[in-house]
């Protein structure tokens, strides 16, 4: 079981209640167009759950128990999204093409293994099912080299943040065909969100 971050949850859960129009349209962008069996991978304390549409079929993984505690506080004023596993994402106890859709925001950031994580994403993705996502990226340039310079003490007191990971490279290395993808600029960091599928064959 992870020991978990204590205070970062704390700060986490204070700062996704408080969360700017744009950041809030983000998560209502990736969570459009679930449907069926879905997965959300790294919950936190649940600031997606609002905007998950009617109808589906949820799961979602936490692995630390910092996070799940707030967010089965949170869990009660949301219809469908209490079912919430002890699980990491390079490690996700479920059958290959469990799920029609995977949900990640904010995630793969921070994953001990980002590579082996999205791995097990496809894996339990079914043929032709979908990455929804919103997550840091490496700015090209300048920007860039000072990111990995600081990601270190940034990981070691934001949950194992890491904000200089290319995590879209990583997402089609994993053999996930990239449907569509965009770059915002979130608190002065540029996030890649979009929509990213297995192949139907």
């Amino acid at each position: 079981m992870s020991k978990g971050h204590r205070v970062f949850a704390a700060m986490w859960d204070k700062a996704s209640s408080h969360e700017d129009a744009h950041t809030r349209d983000l998560r209502r962008q990736a969570a459009s167009g679930l449907a069926g069996r879905v997965l959300e991978v790294g919950v936190g304390t649940g600031a997606n759950w609002p905007f998950l549409p009617d109808g589906i079929s949820y799961t979602g993984t936490e692995p630390d128990p910092h996070m799940r505690r707030r967010a089965a506080a949170h869990a009660g004023a949301v219809a469908g999204a209490a079912q919430l596993d002890d699980a990491h994402a390079e490690a996700l106890p479920y059958d290959d093409g469990s799920f029609d859709a995977v949900l990640a925001t904010f995630v793969l950031c921070s994953v001990d293994d980002q590579s082996k994580a999205i791995r097990e994403i496809a894996r339990v993705l079914r043929p032709g099912g979908a990455l929804h996502f919103i997550e840091h990226v490496r700015p090209p340039g300048l920007k860039g080299r000072m990111l990995d310079v600081v990601t270190p003490l940034w990981a070691r007191v934001a949950g194992n943040c890491h904000p200089n990971r290319m995590t879209g490279n990583a997402i089609v290395a994993a053999g996930l065909i990239m449907e569509s993808q965009a770059t915002a600029a979130l608190h002065g960091l540029p996030h890649l969100h979009g929509v990213a599928r297995k192949p139907a064959s």
